[in-house]
């Protein structure tokens, strides 16, 4: 087990670091407010939120649901992609899905989870499995294909107090961008990078 973990060293730092920052607004009542996102005509100069609203999660349940989708996201394709193309894919439409987002509502007083990343290397993921005929599969019958495809589904199903149809539609685009940037991906040419 210590050995697949370390090669994905990216997807456990992710991980770590979601820990640490709801520890952090877990135990400080305006810790969510200072790292959330917030729409465009609310957000003043603040543009760090762009970058800290992937990392913020409201509960305990939100933050376990992002950290076990990361780490067999990390698991299927981090050594495949490469740790630092898996955190650049991840990192930039993270970001981007925030100012998309964002955007689109720009009233919206609160943006927060790390599903930004978990979406975005999905869609990434699933479009390569098409493009590289040997890239890694999200599978039913897989631990790791078994939790994503249940994943993708339950988090698109507003349940939870904080879920609505935002939530379908923030996912959504982060989606779509992983698909982008994996054809990008693709038409750059980085098939053999991807060893």
């Amino acid at each position: 087990m210590l050995n697949k973990i370390i090669k994905q060293p990216v997807s456990v730092i992710i991980c770590l670091i979601w820990i640490v920052v709801w520890v952090y607004v877990a135990s400080n009542d305006n810790g969510l407010n200072v790292l959330c996102g917030k729409g465009i005509n609310q957000i003043g100069n603040q543009y760090y939120r762009f970058f800290t609203a992937g990392l913020t999660h409201t509960n305990i349940l939100h933050l376990i649901a992002n950290v076990c989708a990361m780490l067999w996201i990390g698991y299927l394709y981090e050594q495949r992609l490469r740790s630092v193309n898996f955190l650049l894919v991840g990192f930039i439409c993270a970001i981007v899905c925030q100012v998309v987002f964002l955007a689109i509502y720009p009233n919206v007083t609160e943006s927060f989870g790390g599903s930004g990343y978990n979406f975005a290397l999905c869609g990434f993921g699933l479009a390569m499995q098409f493009l590289v005929t040997d890239f890694p599969k999200i599978t039913f019958g897989t631990w790791s294909g078994n939790w994503l495809i249940i994943y993708l589904i339950v988090c698109n199903i507003p349940v939870l107090s904080f879920m609505n149809v935002t939530a379908i539609i923030f996912h959504s685009i982060a989606f779509a961008l992983g698909i982008g940037v994996a054809f990008l991906f693709r038409m750059l040419g980085h098939k053999n990078s991807c060893v």
